[in-house]
């Protein structure tokens, strides 16, 4: 799916997450469990995927969400809402990339990241530099 023409924002992707996605996203994006499992995943923080998943790029995780949510009402969202929420759900920290190298973001990005997609990690965003992990 094409990146929008004016590229993605990420208050309209908060806005687009808490009308769309935050009533089975959980608020936080800390997902819903029935006993111990997870009935509707984390989309971050500690039990979410990892940087090294493929969701962490968000042209591949704004197609996902266009296509498969909200669950039930695939395909309801525009292409730029896909685009901004999957763009504000990757600005927040999740779980470091299982191939960290020598503990550096930087050298991780450059030889995992810097051609895989759009994607945030070891961008600062919101005054902190993502992917350092939890």
């Amino acid at each position: 799916m094409p990146k929008p023409e004016n590229g993605y924002d990420l208050a309209k992707g908060e806005q687009v997450y808490a009308a769309q996605c935050a009533v089975c996203h959980g608020q936080n994006g800390e997902g819903q469990k029935s006993g111990d499992d997870y009935v509707f995943p984390p989309l971050w923080g500690a039990d979410s995927f990892n940087w090294g998943a493929g969701m962490h790029r968000i042209n591949t995780a704004a197609a996902f969400i266009k296509e498969n949510m909200p669950l039930g009402k695939g395909g309801s969202l525009s292409n730029e809402d896909a685009w901004h929420v999957a763009a504000f759900m990757n600005s927040h920290e999740r779980p470091q990339d299982p191939r960290l190298i020598d503990g550096s973001v930087e050298k991780t990005r450059d030889k995992y990241h810097a051609n895989d997609g759009v994607n945030l990690y070891g961008e600062i965003v919101n005054g902190t530099m993502l992917g350092k992990g939890l």
